[in-house]
C-alpha cells in the first residue's frame, strides 16, 4: 500500500481502533464519516468509498491527495490527524468538530456572524488555491465550525479521489452527494466552453463559493423549490438562484448580491479571484451590522423524490423548453456577428464584466444564452449533458 510505496510519512500511519469504528455520523456521496472517542476528546473517522476503481489506481490517489491534505496548514482548513488503510479500505482521521457544519451551525445559532463565517471559507480556499490545490466539492456540508466559532473546510479533494473519471458530473459521488446545486454550467457540458472535461477548478471553486453565500444568508440550499434533475437544465439555460424578498432578504444588500452575480458568471475566466471576493466581503461586514435574520430549518438534501410530487407537467417542461430557447434566426444572427461578448455594469464589484437579468418567469437568468457561449449544437449538448449525469430516465417517469 502507500507503506510499501514509501509516499507517505509515518507520522500520518494510524492504527486502526479495536472493535467497531462507531456510529455513522454522515453519509456523503464519496464517503462515511463515524465518531470515535479518543482520549479526553474524540476524532471523526471518514472512510471513502472507492466506487469501483482498481485497487492500485485509489491507493495513487489517495496517497496524492492525503500528502497534499498534509501540507495545507491554515486556521480554516481542517488538519489531518492520520490515515489507515486495511485491504480495499481507506480511512482518514481528523478532529471532530461538535459544531457540525456551517449549515446546522447557523440554523441553531440565531447569533451567528453570518459574514464572518464566510471570510473564514474564502480565507481558507485563498490558501488552497494558493497552494495549487482545488476543493471541488464546495457546500455548505463540508465547512465545518471549530470551538472557537470560526469556519474550516474539509472533504476537499475526495471526489478527484473517488470519481475514477475525468466527468465528475456523472460520478456516483455527485449523485449520491446532492452536489448538482452547488456545480458550475462548465462542469456539465465543458464541450460549451471549449474545455476538454469536467475536472473541478479554481473557477468552479468560485462559483460554488457563490453558492455557499447564498446557502449560508438565506438557509436554504441553492433552487431548493426545485428537484435535483431539474437543476441541470436550469443552470445551462443560465438560471441562477432568486434574490430572496421579505424577512428572507435581510442580508441580501445590493452589494451582497452584487457579489452573487459575478461569482455565479457563465463564463469560467470571468470570475472574480476568491481574494477579490473576500475583499469586498470585508468591505460590506465593515459597513454594515444587520441583525441576525431569522434562518429556517434547512430542508431535506437527498436525492429521493416522489414522482408523483415532483415530475410534474411544469418540470418536465423545464427540460424541454431548453430546445426552444433559441430560433434558428437567432442562431443565424450569433454567427453573423461572431458571438459578440455582453457587458455590464457591476456596481459592487468591478472586475466582474458581466451580471444578471431577470427573464419574464422571474428566475435570474445571465445575459448570455449557452447557444452564445457554446456556438452550434449548444442546445442539443444540454439534453446531452443531462442524460450524461444519469438524469433523462428521471424525467420520463
Amino acid at each position: 500500500m502507500c507503506a510499501g510505496h514509501t509516499l507517505l510519512p509515518k507520522s500520518l500511519h494510524f492504527e486502526l481502533p479495536g472493535g467497531t469504528m462507531g456510529d455513522v455520523q454522515y453519509k456523503s456521496g464519496s464517503a462515511d464519516v463515524s465518531r470515535r472517542k479518543f482520549g479526553d476528546g474524540a476524532v471523526a473517522i471518514k472512510e471513502l468509498r472507492p466506487h469501483g476503481l482498481p485497487l492500485e489506481e485509489m491507493t495513487n490517489r489517495f496517497c496524492k491527495e492525503v500528502i497534499t491534505w498534509n501540507a495545507l496548514r491554515h486556521p480554516n482548513v481542517l488538519p489531518l490527524l492520520g490515515v489507515a488503510m486495511s485491504e480495499n479500505r481507506f480511512f482518514m482521521f481528523s478532529v471532530w468538530m461538535e459544531n457540525g457544519n456551517i449549515k446546522e451551525f447557523t440554523a441553531a445559532h440565531q447569533d451567528a456572524n453570518r459574514l464572518q463565517l464566510l471570510e473564514d471559507v474564502a480565507r481558507g480556499l485563498i490558501h488552497m488555491h494558493g497552494q495549487g490545490m482545488v476543493h471541488g466539492d464546495l457546500k455548505g456540508a463540508n465547512i465545518l465550525i471549530d470551538r472557537n466559532r470560526h469556519a474550516c473546510l474539509t472533504d476537499f479533494g475526495l471526489l478527484t479521489i473517488t470519481s475514477g473519471t475525468t466527468n465528475i458530473a456523472s460520478s456516483n459521488s455527485f449523485r449520491m452527494g446532492g452536489t448538482y446545486r452547488w456545480m458550475s454550467p462548465e462542469l456539465f457540458d465543458p464541450e460549451m466552453f471549449n474545455l476538454k472535461d469536467s475536472r473541478p477548478t479554481k473557477s468552479s471553486d468560485r462559483y460554488a463559493f457563490g453558492m455557499v453565500i447564498y446557502e449560508v444568508l438565506s438557509g436554504q440550499i441553492p433552487f431548493y423549490k426545485h428537484p435535483d434533475f431539474t437543476v441541470v437544465a436550469k443552470v445551462l439555460k443560465g438560471k441562477r438562484p432568486v434574490r430572496p424578498q421579505g424577512a428572507e432578504a435581510m442580508l441580501f444588500t445590493d452589494g451582497v448580491w452584487s457579489i452573487l452575480e459575478c461569482c455565479w458568471n457563465a463564463s469560467p475566466g470571468d470570475r472574480p479571484k476568491i481574494k477579490d471576493v473576500l475583499q469586498s466581503l470585508e468591505q460590506v461586514s465593515k459597513s454594515w451590522a444587520p441583525p441576525p435574520p431569522r434562518i429556517t430549518a434547512y430542508p431535506d438534501t437527498s436525492m429521493t423524490w416522489d414522482p408523483s410530487e415532483s415530475c410534474t407537467e411544469e418540470s418536465t417542461d423545464e427540460l424541454s423548453s431548453a430546445s426552444r430557447m433559441v430560433s434558428p434566426q437567432s442562431s443565424q444572427r450569433l454567427e453573423r456577428q461572431g458571438n459578440p461578448k455582453r457587458n455590464y455594469p457591476c456596481p459592487h464589484l468591478p472586475f466582474c464584466p458581466s451580471a444578471l437579468s431577470n427573464d419574464a418567469s422571474g428566475h435570474r437568468a445571465l445575459g448570455t444564452t449557452p447557444e452564445e457561449l457554446g456556438g452550434s449544437g449548444a442546445t442539443e449538448r444540454i439534453f446531452d449533458s443531462v442524460s450524461r449525469v444519469g438524469l433523462s430516465n428521471s424525467v420520463h417517469c
